[in-house]
C-alpha cells in the first residue's frame, strides 16, 4: 500500500499499525478491523457461527460465549449466545443446507458492536452469491471517506447507533424488564413522549369515548368491539391515504389507543415509541411490541394497521393485528423449550 494512503487513513484514527497489503479492504484487515462472513457452504453452521461473532467481539465488543444454535419441535431455527454474559437470540433461516443466513447477519450485526464507542459495523456485500460478505469496523466519518475516497460502497452509512445502555434490573422476561430495555435505549424525548402516551392512556380513551364513540359501542377491549371500530373507521375514511391525512384527529388518535390497549389485553406486549431521526415508518410513531428478545420481535403500528383497514376494507383487519404478535411470542417460547440442557 502506498505510504500516503497508510498516512490518510491514520490521519482518520483507521490505521492501528502499518501493514502490508494490496488495497484497503485488505489493510483495514490486517489492522483486524473486518469481519467475514462466509458465502459458501460450511461444514458446520454452529462452528461458523461462532467464528464469525467471535471475531467480531475481538474488534472491541464484548465477549461472546455459548453460542447455540436452536432447532425447535418445527424445525424452525435460531441462535442464542451471550453477549457479554447477557443472553442474545436471532432468528435465522439457511435457504440452502450448509449456508449461513447473511441477511440475519447482516440486520442484527450491530449487537456486537462495541459500546460506548462511536464506531459501527457497515456491511460489505459479496459481489456475487459465493462471494463474502465484510463488516468494516469505523466511525461514520471514517466510513464516509472510506466510501468517498477509496471506492468501498460500504451500506448503512446513514445509520444511527443506539446509545449504550445498562442492562434491565428487573425478572428476565417480565413486562418491567422489558420496558427497561427499551427506555435504556430510547433518547430523552422518545422516553418523555412515551411517558404522557402511556401515563394518560385512561383519561384519553375515556375522553374519546365520550366525544367520538356512539351511544352502545362495546367498550371492553373485545374483538367484537374491534369489530364496531372497523364499521366506524369505514364509514368514515374512504382509503389509506385519507387515515394517515387524519393521524393526527382526535379520533384517530382515539382509535390508535384503543387498538393498541386491545392487543396488550390479548398478547404479550408493549407500547414503544423511538425517535431517532429516521425517515422510515417506525420512527415518532406510537407502536405495539412483542414482548420477546430483538431477535423475534414483532411490531405492530397500530395507525397502520387503521390505514389497511381502510385501504383493504376487510372485515376482521384489526383483531388479526394480535396474531403477528402472537406468533413472535410463540416462536421465541418454542426457541427456549429447544436449548441444549
Amino acid at each position: 500500500m502506498a505510504d500516503t494512503t497508510y498516512r490518510r487513513l491514520n490521519e482518520l484514527g483507521i490505521a492501528t499499525e502499518d501493514a502490508d497489503g494490496a488495497d484497503v479492504l485488505g489493510f483495514l484487515d490486517a489492522c483486524g478491523l473486518v469481519v467475514w462472513a462466509p458465502a459458501g457452504e460450511v461444514a458446520d453452521l454452529e462452528a461458523a457461527y461462532r467464528e464469525f461473532l467471535e471475531d467480531a467481539a475481538a474488534c472491541g465488543g464484548a465477549p461472546v460465549a455459548d453460542v447455540e444454535l436452536v432447532v425447535d419441535e418445527d424445525g424452525d431455527e435460531s441462535l442464542h449466545f451471550l453477549r457479554g454474559g447477557e443472553p442474545v437470540w436471532w432468528a435465522v433461516e439457511h435457504p440452502e443446507p450448509g449456508r449461513l443466513d447473511l441477511q440475519t447477519i447482516m440486520e442484527c450485526v450491530d449487537d456486537l458492536e462495541p459500546a460506548g464507542d462511536p464506531r459501527m459495523f457497515y456491511a460489505l456485500p459479496g459481489e456475487d452469491p459465493d462471494e463474502d460478505d465484510a463488516y468494516v469496523l469505523a466511525t461514520p466519518e471514517q466510513a464516509r471517506v472510506l466510501r468517498d475516497e477509496y471506492g468501498l460502497d460500504l451500506e448503512g452509512l446513514d445509520r444511527v447507533k443506539a446509545p449504550p445502555a445498562e442492562p434491565p434490573t428487573a425478572d428476565p422476561g417480565t413486562l418491567d424488564w422489558y420496558m427497561q430495555a427499551d427506555r435504556a435505549r430510547m433518547t430523552p424525548p422518545a422516553r418523555a413522549f412515551l411517558d404522557r402516551w402511556t401515563d394518560g392512556m385512561a383519561d384519553a380513551l375515556g375522553e374519546w369515548r365520550v366525544a367520538c364513540l356512539p351511544a352502545g359501542f362495546p367498550f371492553d377491549f373485545s374483538a367484537a368491539s374491534l369489530a364496531a371500530l372497523e364499521r366506524l373507521v369505514l364509514d368514515r375514511y374512504p382509503d389509506r391515504a385519507a387515515v394517515i391525512a387524519a393521524g393526527g384527529d382526535p379520533f384517530i388518535e382515539g382509535a390508535v389507543r384503543y387498538l393498541g390497549e386491545c392487543l396488550l389485553r390479548d398478547v404479550p406486549c408493549r407500547w414503544g415509541y423511538q425517535d431517532l431521526g429516521l425517515s422510515d415508518a417506525y420512527d415518532r410513531i406510537p407502536m405495539v411490541r412483542s414482548n420477546t428478545p430483538p431477535g423475534f420481535l414483532q411490531t405492530v403500528i397500530p395507525l397502520h394497521r387503521l390505514a389497511a383497514l381502510a385501504a383493504e376494507r376487510r372485515p376482521g383487519l384489526l383483531a388479526g393485528s394480535s396474531a403477528f404478535l402472537r406468533a413472535a411470542v410463540d416462536a421465541h417460547r418454542k426457541a427456549v423449550a429447544a436449548r441444549r440442557p
